[in-house]
């Protein structure tokens, strides 16, 4: 192991963030939401077509819509799959993982998301600079000669 790659202790600390994210979605909390991230943390959402950058302004903004879109689609479940794949140097970490989730009625819908979330040690504490969602490809396009 080069001398500034991630220790197996930072690399836990990556992967509990990667949880508290999205445990602090599940209880529709922003606040806590907001304390994993930097100031300049951006996001790109499954549903939301552009990057969510600002601060934390625009990030109050893109979760009030999208936790308010969240309950009237329906009961939520999200399950992290294993393994939470870390790597990183320094201060700097990158965690991508799979991620299964399905809305009950009235808005049934589920699907798999693949993510990278990018996090940096500020102070000794793991915070999210920024994170990507992207629906998981179910093949490659068939095409004619």
């Amino acid at each position: 192991m080069a001398t500034d790659e991630l220790s197996a202790k930072d690399k836990d600390a990556v992967a509990a963030l990667v949880r508290r994210i999205f445990d602090s979605y599940l209880s529709f909390s922003p606040d806590l939401l907001e304390q994993c991230d930097t100031d300049d943390c951006t996001i790109w959402d499954l549903f939301e077509r552009d990057l969510v950058r600002g601060g934390p302004a625009a990030r109050a903004e893109f979760r009030k819509k999208d936790m308010t879109d969240s309950k009237k689609r329906g009961a939520l479940s999200i399950d992290i799959l294993d393994p939470i794949v870390v790597d990183g140097w320094g201060d700097v970490a990158f965690a991508r993982y799979y991620l299964d989730y399905e809305f009950q009625a009235p808005g049934a819908l589920k699907g798999q998301v693949r993510i990278t979330t990018i996090a940096r040690k500020i102070d000794g504490e793991w915070r999210r600079v920024h994170h990507h969602e992207g629906a998981v490809p179910t093949g490659r396009p068939t095409f004619s000669d």
